[in-house]
């Protein structure tokens, strides 16, 4: 029998799970491209978290911040600032809600009407937060003229759009 009649040998075993490997790699590979080209290519541009952004979360809807004026943004951020304790307060409201609902979870006897309560607890605490940035917000409104104010309007307007996109 020649060589030529022979069958050719099938690659080892312990070398099975390379083509696999490789498709999983690829995939990984191409889902990080795709989101740092959607990212790039966002009507937005790559979507940055600054310290304004960080300072507002949870204060004020981030469209409705983005949409003012620079100056009118780093004013509302010192107000934030300035009132930091009722934020701190809030947040840590929100935390320890969060923390109780987490263990009733967890208990062995689950209470629905606890998990409601803390939820409706957790709501308002939430809102109150809310109100302090809405009036926030509320202020700078006031104090802007007719004129800013449609800027501002289509400005948001814009904001809005982007974030129906999403």
């Amino acid at each position: 029998m020649s060589d030529s009649d022979q069958t050719p040998e099938t690659p080892p075993n312990r070398r099975r799970w390379l083509m696999p490997l490789l498709l999983v790699s690829l995939a990984v590979n191409l889902l990080i491209a795709g989101l740092v080209v959607g990212s790039m290519l966002s009507p937005e541009g790559p979507r940055q978290r600054t310290d304004e952004t960080r300072t507002v979360r949870g204060v004020i809807g981030a469209p409705f911040f983005q949409a003012l004026p620079q100056d009118d943004r780093r004013a509302m951020v010192r107000q934030i600032i300035g009132n930091r304790d009722r934020f701190r307060e809030s947040r840590e409201e929100l935390r320890e809600r969060f923390q109780s609902f987490l263990t009733l979870l967890r208990a062995e006897d689950f209470s629905r009407e606890d998990a409601e309560r803390l939820l409706i607890e957790q709501r308002q605490a939430a809102s109150r937060r809310q109100d302090l940035g809405e009036g926030l917000l509320l202020d700078r409104l006031e104090a802007m003229t007719q004129e800013q104010r449609a800027a501002y309007a289509d400005r948001l307007e814009e904001k809005l759009k982007g974030f129906r996109r999403r």
